[in-house]
């Protein structure tokens, strides 16, 4: 009876084990925060702050000369399910590990850490915190750089694996304190479920999904190596079936190569191959391959993935009886022009054309010189004009009608290493080349082309615009309206460049889709930049960046303004980007027979306060303002110098006649 009482009471504590939650551990861009966790003497990383408050021990032989090593594991639990983008810093770390002994904390050793994350290893020395009367700060760690030149995709499964260790020399009780006081903190980029994400399965060559794919979205996941295959009908007699698959945002160092997939009849043979317009949309890639003409029945149509790829999609299928519609892509234009504008607020009704440098005042002025000179060899009735009227005229002009405007023409003069816009666009193409060319690794990296105006980090940017005109922005302050900016042909430079340059394929199609979106988004935030205090009166402005390193913005695939002006602040720069960053930028283009891409920007509202006026832009305004007035006040001046003369001259004719008629 006993021992059926005692066996009840086991099954109860098992049954009640079992019922308790069991800890998460799980790096992703939701669960980024690891606790150091100890139960029942046994310590892992997990997403919770839970366990034991703290473990202990005393080292009571330790001394100088034969110091104890103390090594503490904590290992990943359970292992890792998602798929995850390491970031290139860890956030934080903070190790609250103290000595039972020392109130102020003065003989805390050093903390020797190592973070195993998958592929790469990181260790760390964190010296102990300086002493504190009453307690013992924790150790801690913040924005660190992470070493991930091994690979930073973290995969299911793989380890993860926190080691600590510290030297005793003397005889203490180390605490080391848990629950929520010592953890580390990874700001995970991106990260996926990959089982969960992969719904089509299962889908393969020898299992292909059957779908119904006319007007009907299918979503599915292809994670890795993986072949995902669907089966659908295709009705007999059509012109064409078309797919369009939609791929989800995703890093470039996870995305799959996006290969046209193959499409098999049900005599499995490979139809001819599509049409192919690709597009993005944002941040999304849409594909749109166009079979012309395909057998009726049944078929089936497959992707291949690579390994260490993970992307999910969705798509569907439309098709075009014969007889019905082109037989080219329906509503393709291949027009693919900036016009310029987008950016312009306040206002814009009011522009204006530059005065120019000032040719005219400069001949109107040399002119009152050397009429002005004129007068000191002429025979002059008053003191005053030689001593007054005469110099001051001659200053006025010559700093406003001479000096001023002869800077004014000097600054419309290319400066030493500026350059036109035509060569700012070439060097922002062949970057984003280089980067294609190099599969975007290494110093052809996302941070290196997607720099704004693909000038990065460190580099310095020298251009040379010409205004066309400028209008107020209501705030004191004007917005320049560059010509250049008028209308840049895409089509032009970019297919331009592509016949220069020896790209297969598919990274043709990647060149063409990143250069249009980049390009978009760069004359967007210049239109926005091109703001100064003073309305220009000079026809060119000069633009001088040294760049340095911003956040940017779209997806790690393609970033875009990852640099920035160094005049211009980190939140002056956040708050106009995102002001700038249009509600919906697409980017298309049709391999079906022509090069040609389509542009389509729908602007978000901006407004004069969301611009700011940054340092490095200088038009070419002359020494000092209104120098066309001073030079005109110099005439002035002149003019009334020779009114002064001219009545003195009559004054003492009358007066001569009068003297002479008395004698």
């Amino acid at each position: 009876m006993a021992m059926n009482h005692r066996g009840w009471v086991t099954a109860l504590v098992l049954l009640l084990v079992s019922m308790m939650p069991i800890a998460s551990a799980d790096l992703t861009t939701e669960t980024h925060t690891l606790n150091l966790v100890c139960s029942s003497e046994d310590c892992f990383l997990s997403n919770d702050a839970a366990g034991d408050a703290m473990i202990s021990g005393e080292e009571r032989s330790a001394n100088p000369a034969q110091p104890i090593t103390v090594n503490l594991e904590f290992a990943l639990r359970p292992d890792q399910v998602s798929v995850a983008l390491l970031p290139s810093v860890l956030e934080t770390l903070e190790i609250d590990f103290r000595i039972a002994e020392d109130g102020l904390g003065v003989s805390r050793p050093d903390l020797h850490v190592e973070l195993i994350l998958g592929p790469s290893t990181n260790a760390w020395t964190l010296a102990a915190p300086s002493a504190s009367l009453g307690s013992q700060s924790p150790y801690r760690l913040d924005n660190v750089e992470l070493d991930l030149s091994r690979g930073r995709i973290l995969e299911a499964g793989d380890q993860v694996l926190f080691r600590l260790s510290f030297d005793i020399d003397q005889p203490v009780t180390w605490e080391l304190r848990l629950a929520g006081d010592s953890w580390l903190d990874l700001p995970i980029i991106w990260s996926i479920d990959a089982e969960a994400a992969n719904t089509d399965e299962p889908t393969s060559l020898s299992e292909p999904k059957d779908i119904i794919l006319i007007d009907t979205t299918t979503f599915g996941g292809l994670m890795g190596a993986d072949v995902d295959c669907y089966r659908f009908d295709v009705e007999e007699d059509l012109s064409s079936i078309t797919v369009i698959i939609s791929w989800a945002a995703t890093p470039i160092e996870v995305e799959q190569n996006h290969a046209v997939p193959d499409l098999r009849d049900a005599n499995d043979r490979t139809e001819d191959d599509p049409e192919v317009r690709t597009r993005y949309e944002g941040n999304v890639v849409i594909n749109e391959l166009r079979w012309v003409e395909p057998e009726g029945g049944l078929h089936t149509l497959c992707w291949t993935g690579q390994d260490n790829r993970f992307q999910t999609y969705g798509f569907s299928g439309r098709q075009a009886l014969k007889g019905i519609g082109s037989t080219t892509p329906e509503e393709f234009t291949g027009e693919a022009t900036w016009d310029g504008g987008i950016a312009h607020v306040g206002q814009v009704e009011d522009a204006s054309a530059p005065q120019g440098a000032g040719l005219v005042t400069m001949v109107l002025a040399a002119a009152g010189i050397t009429i002005a000179l004129a007068g000191y060899i002429m025979p002059l009735s008053s003191p005053w004009l030689p001593r007054f009227l005469l110099p001051v005229s001659i200053v006025l002009l010559m700093l406003g009608g001479i000096i001023s405007p002869a800077v004014a023409i000097s600054n419309e003069t290319p400066n030493p290493g500026e350059m036109t816009f035509d060569e700012v666009l070439d060097q922002r193409l062949e970057r984003i080349h280089q980067g294609v060319l190099h599969d975007d690794e290494g110093e052809f990296g996302p941070q290196w082309y997607g720099g704004f105006l693909g000038v990065p980090a460190g580099e310095r940017l020298q251009m040379m615009l010409t205004i066309e005109s400028a209008h107020p922005l209501g705030d004191g302050r004007w917005q320049i309206q560059a010509e250049e900016l008028a209308e840049v042909d895409f089509d032009r430079l970019i297919f331009g460049k592509l016949n220069e340059i020896n790209l297969g394929k598919e990274n043709q199609v990647k060149f063409i889709l990143r250069s249009g979106r980049l390009l978009a988004l760069d004359l967007l935030l210049l239109e926005a930049l091109l703001v100064v205090d003073e309305e220009p009166r000079g026809d060119i402005v000069h633009i001088e960046w040294t760049m340095t390193s911003a956040p940017g913005m779209g997806a790690l695939s393609t970033p875009a303004w990852t640099s920035r002006p160094d005049s211009v602040s980190p939140a002056d720069w956040e708050d106009l980007t995102r002001a700038v960053q249009p509600e919906l930028l697409t980017i298309s283009f049709c391999d079906c027979g022509i090069d040609g891409m389509e542009l389509s920007v729908r602007p978000s509202d901006i407004y004069a306060n969301d611009l700011i006026t940054p340092g490095g832009i200088v038009t070419s305004n002359g020494l000092i303002p209104h120098d066309f007035w001073i030079a005109m006040l110099g005439l002035a001046v002149l003019g009334m110098a020779a009114y002064v003369e001219k009545e003195r001259r009559e004054k003492a004719l009358v007066l001569a006649d009068e003297m002479l008629d008395e004698w």
